[in-house]
């Protein structure tokens, strides 16, 4: 039955219109037949004879369309929708209940197509091979997305051979697709290298709609990449638009339909009734909006290593590849993606700073209008805010965890993941830093002090009020002091006099106006560079601390070489 679940799940009126041409094919016959007996001593017997070969003629030729159909779908071709093509969907199952022995063999002797790609050495046309060969993930994968294509009358499903697909819908295998889903957890997307002897801790079905697809086998399993609605779907860089067409497998119980252009986007976002349906685009994804990249699930290649099912959850780290740079004159993000686009840099660096400050929390999308994006206490529109959000998702790129910079939620929420920034940073050494005594504190706040490459923010000529109105700023220069205070009471115990100095530029960086920072600055020792006599071989040599006393001045020294 499974296998012409087609035929067999047409709309309600082609069942009933099938099921009227059964009592048809059933009650005809014996209509005509005593019909025929009792004209014979009838006045109008001829006429009624004549009907009766008219009817008879119709339902030799109602068997013959209901034989063609059956041989058309033991084919594999399609049929014509109707109450004939249901009723011989329904032939056909019962011919493949009634004789299941017929099919023993077929696993050895008939081959079955199977869209799999290897990402290294990937053929330009499906290959065939034998179901023996696969894994039981990937057999899995391919039988649950054969079954939903014939449960859904697709049209691929048109060119399907029935006993091909009688041989692979047997090896369904719900439990170990709920296995599958329950090592994906609640990730957006990424990459799994699911082990053949991976242990399953329970079985999960999907909540939400969940796509995958088999990448390449490995030496132990199989590599799959799976994605929700927002998320970036890893495929096979060889691959096409066709071939990813036939490696997406639903996880879900629900429908994926495939968009090329952004046009047949919009209209299959705009037709999909059904809360399960996920919409797959084929197209470049960093030309999508965000709003409609958010509904979609968009591919991407995948060019790197699969993750381990065991090593989930990742979380990214403090010093992640992505980091914003704040403790110099002209602030960046580093390790970007592509650059920034030159009409936005400097919105796209302020938002980017703002969201990695504020990474542990959702910021809304009125909160980077009204405080980040505004100029001279105007706000931002919501299209600036679009455009500023897509260009800094673009230049962040993705992870296996998805876009760095989330599609905005539902409720206008702003999430990043993987940007970090040399502030914060800068706050959490200084935070282990004062919980230790002042001496195993230095080396901490040595390399603190090293994040500064120049006055924070002294070439932003505008942008960053709120870098001052939240505090960051008057938090920067209280521990920056603390920090320079620090370094240099310990530098000077150890006789380190250079370090202490060192240590002082550095704060006055932060905070120039700091009196404490000022007065420090004035007890650290000079370093004398040159001897006695004003010319000796000592201002050739190099300055060490060894040498660092306080100056004097010999008045009477000098007014006798003014006299000679």
């Amino acid at each position: 039955m499974a296998a012409n679940a087609g035929p067999l799940t047409r709309p309600f009126s082609a069942r009933v219109h099938g099921t009227a041409l059964v009592l048809y094919f059933l009650l005809l016959p014996y209509v005509v037949l005593s019909k025929w007996r009792h004209a014979a001593g009838e006045g109008h017997a001829t006429l009624v004879r004549a009907l009766l070969v008219v009817l008879a003629v119709f339902w030799l030729g109602f068997l013959y369309q209901v034989v063609r159909n059956v041989t058309q779908l033991r084919r594999g071709a399609r049929v014509k929708a109707g109450g004939s093509a249901w009723l011989a969907g329904l032939v056909v199952a019962l011919l493949a209940l009634l004789a299941p022995a017929s099919h023993a063999t077929l696993k050895e002797a008939t081959p079955i197509t199977i869209p799999f790609h290897d990402q290294h050495h990937a053929p330009t046309t499906p290959h065939r091979t034998s179901t023996a060969g696969l894994g039981s993930l990937p057999l899995a994968l391919m039988a649950k997305r054969r079954g939903d294509l014939l449960r859904q009358q697709s049209d691929e499903a048109g060119d399907f051979d029935v006993d091909e697909s009688i041989e692979l819908l047997r090896a369904r295998n719900p439990d170990l697709i709920c296995q599958l889903v329950g090592l994906i957890g609640e990730r957006r997307a990424g990459v799994l290298d699911v082990k053949e002897s991976t242990p399953a801790s329970g079985l999960t079905t999907p909540t939400t709609p969940l796509v995958a697809c088999v990448l390449a086998p490995t030496a132990t399993g199989t590599l799959v990449g799976f994605a929700r609605e927002g998320g970036r779907l890893p495929v096979a860089p060889s691959w096409s638009g066709e071939d990813i067409a036939k490696n997406i497998v639903a996880l879900h119980e629900g429908k994926v339909v495939f968009a090329k252009s952004e046009a047949e986007l919009l209209r299959a976002l705009a037709t999909r009734t059904l809360q399960q349906s996920v919409v797959v685009y084929l197209g470049a994804a960093n030309q999508l909006d965000d709003e409609l990249a958010a509904c979609a699930v968009t591919v991407v290649p995948h060019v790197g290593r699969g993750e381990t099912a065991s090593s989930l959850p990742i979380t990214p780290a403090l010093a992640s590849d992505l980091r914003v740079e704040l403790l110099r004159a002209d602030p960046v993000v580093e390790g970007l993606v592509e650059p920034f686009a030159p009409t936005l840099r400097r919105r796209c660096i302020e938002m980017v700073a703002y969201l990695a400050l504020h990474r542990h929390e959702p910021v809304t999308g009125e909160r980077l209008r009204t405080r980040v994006l505004a100029h001279a206490d105007v706000d931002a529109s919501q299209r600036t805010l679009a455009n500023t959000a897509s260009a800094v998702r673009r230049s962040l790129g993705v992870d296996a965890d998805g876009p760095r910079l989330h599609p905005v939620t539902s409720s206008g929420l702003y999430v990043t993941h993987a940007v970090s920034s040399d502030v914060e940073t800068f706050f959490s050494l200084l935070s282990r830093a004062r919980q230790l005594p002042v001496s195993d504190a230095s080396s901490l706040c040595h390399r603190a002090l090293l994040l500064i490459k120049g006055e924070p923010l002294a070439s932003a000529l505008r942008g960053f009020e709120w870098f001052l109105a939240e505090g960051h700023g008057a938090r920067l220069a209280r521990d920056g002091e603390w920090a320079a205070l620090a370094l240099h009471h310990t530098a000077l115990e150890k006789g380190n006099y250079e370090l202490a100095f060192w240590a002082i530029q550095q704060g006055r960086l932060i905070d120039p106006y700091s009196d404490a920072l000022s007065e420090a600055l004035t007890r650290v020792p000079r370093l004398r560079e040159f001897g006695g006599d004003g010319g000796g071989r000592s201002q050739h040599g190099p300055v060490s601390p060894r040498g660092a006393v306080a100056m004097s001045w010999s008045f009477s020294r000098f007014s006798q070489q003014i006299s000679k």
